[in-house]
């Protein structure tokens, strides 16, 4: 999987993540997160408003309860996130793990987002996921999300990857 690194991700703290990337376009700081997720697996791209210039920032990844995260300097963090509450507590041991998933994916987008690490979102997962994921958004960050794409395109990477979320993104999204 991920390479072990002897420095922890210092700001994965399954509530907040701060990750940086600007571009500038005019004259204005311009920062967007293209998020590529499903049940057990998320990698957080920023990238500049034509989607050109993609960088991993953060991938998350759900281990034996656990979510683990490397950003973009290769440090890994790990957090125990405790079982979910309300319908959550009476799913399968499966769909438990999702959820929390889930939840952490949120949090990781809620705390960059009150860190001014981007300023708009793309959700890229499968339906179910991406509506589990939206219900944990708070509404500022729920707000910032331009755009959800209902497919599991994790396994993509690159220029494929960023080509078929091009093609997807509604003409209002503020992205090309």
């Amino acid at each position: 999987m991920w390479a072990k690194s002897h420095r922890r991700c210092p700001n994965f703290q399954a509530r907040s993540v701060h990750v940086e990337i600007d571009t500038t376009l005019e004259g204005t700081v311009i920062k967007h997160w293209i998020v590529v997720a499903d049940a057990d697996k998320a990698n957080i791209y920023a990238t500049d408003e034509l989607l050109e210039k993609p960088e991993v920032a953060l991938k998350l990844h759900m281990s034996h309860g656990k979510v683990h995260a490397e950003d973009a300097q290769g440090a890994h963090s790990t957090a125990h996130l405790p079982g979910a509450g309300g319908d959550a507590a009476h799913a399968s041991p499966h769909d438990a793990a999702e959820d929390k998933f889930a939840r952490a994916v949120a949090l990781a987008m809620v705390g960059a987002f009150k860190q001014h690490s981007f300023q708009r979102a793309v959700l890229v997962a499968p339906p179910t996921f991406l509506g589990d994921v939206r219900r944990y958004l708070d509404t500022p960050t729920s707000k910032a999300v331009v755009a959800s794409i209902h497919h599991d395109w994790t396994h993509m990477k690159g220029r494929d990857l960023f080509d078929r979320v091009r093609k997807e993104l509604p003409a209002d999204a503020g992205l090309h």
